[in-house]
């Protein structure tokens, strides 16, 4: 084991997660608070109270610099466009079919860990009672004082998917709660037609999936879909570098991240697994010739 174990596989430190688990149909209130992390700076987290927060709506770009689609513009999702051109791997061009997300044109960590660490930062109550207790075990484990600053590794993302796992039960008899009272009040509608005008609509839906930040984007013309887009949180994480040479959070927590034995990559492996991929991944180890060592489906 590594002395300075938790400083693997850090990658991007900018986090973002959106408010989770509505109290009230009009998506006002949240169990769980979202927000914006530059840098890893958690005393200086953008808190975003709900999902008009016209900082979140507005801040999502994506980017094909380095992805497999015609062009290489940087486009906010309304004016997305996903227009297959495959051209082979080109270390130097396009290499990739997911695109590369990105708020306020950084990229952005997303999923268990930016959702601890934000509530962290935040004082939400649930977060530090088990994020504390996860953080007590390992120094217990490691004899090393952790902090939550040193979550922001690969032990990080997977201590903090089981922290969200310890959350959901206390909030679960919650939320079913509400849904009783809900229907027993009267509240019984599963269905709301929806009315189009003949004006240009633009819409879009968040959510915090088990992953991380999830959001759906639409423009409707004539009350027909013109445009509709999806950002996922593994687009998030797995995303190529951009125009600027920027890497995705996958790409930036490989750098650095030392392979003990190139023909069995296990660091890699734990490392990208850590973010929980939603993709068929393989792992290819190179010289510095170019020659593949290793590929581990």
């Amino acid at each position: 084991m590594y002395p300075d174990w938790f400083n693997y596989g850090a990658g991007v430190t900018n986090y973002l997660a959106v408010p989770d688990l509505p109290l009230d149909s009009a998506m006002t209130e949240f169990d769980f608070p979202g927000g914006v992390v530059f840098n890893g700076k958690l005393d200086a987290v953008y808190p975003i109270k709900n999902h008009t927060d016209q900082r979140l709506v507005n801040g999502v770009t994506e980017n094909v610099s380095h992805a497999w689609y015609e062009g290489n513009k940087t486009l906010h999702p309304w004016k997305g466009e996903t227009d297959p051109h495959y051209t082979g791997f080109k270390d130097d061009g396009k290499y990739s079919w997911v695109k590369s997300p990105r708020f306020e044109g950084q990229p952005m960590q997303v999923g268990p860990l930016s959702q601890v660490l934000i509530g962290y930062a935040q004082g939400h109550k649930l977060i530090h009672k088990w994020a504390g207790e996860a953080i007590n075990r390992v120094s217990a484990i490691s004899q090393k004082q952790v902090t939550p600053a040193m979550l922001q590794s690969t032990l990080g993302r997977i201590a903090a998917r089981a922290i969200r796992a310890a959350m959901l039960p206390d909030l679960a008899n919650k939320h079913w709660d509400l849904l009783v009272k809900n229907i027993a009040s009267g509240g019984v509608r599963i269905y709301v037609k929806p009315q189009f005008g003949e004006n240009e609509l633009h819409g879009v839906g968040f959510h915090e999936a088990p992953r991380g930040t999830l959001s759906h984007w639409v423009v409707i013309k004539d009350g027909q879909i013109a445009n509709y887009q999806a950002v996922v949180p593994t687009t998030w994480n797995a995303g190529p570098r951009d125009e600027s040479g920027a890497h995705g959070p996958y790409e930036a927590s490989l750098l650095g991240n030392p392979v003990a034995d190139p023909e069995r990559p296990l660091e890699v492996l734990r490392t990208v697994h850590s973010f929980d991929p939603c993709l068929a991944c393989a792992i290819h180890t190179f010289d510095p010739d170019g020659k593949e060592i290793i590929h581990v489906s």
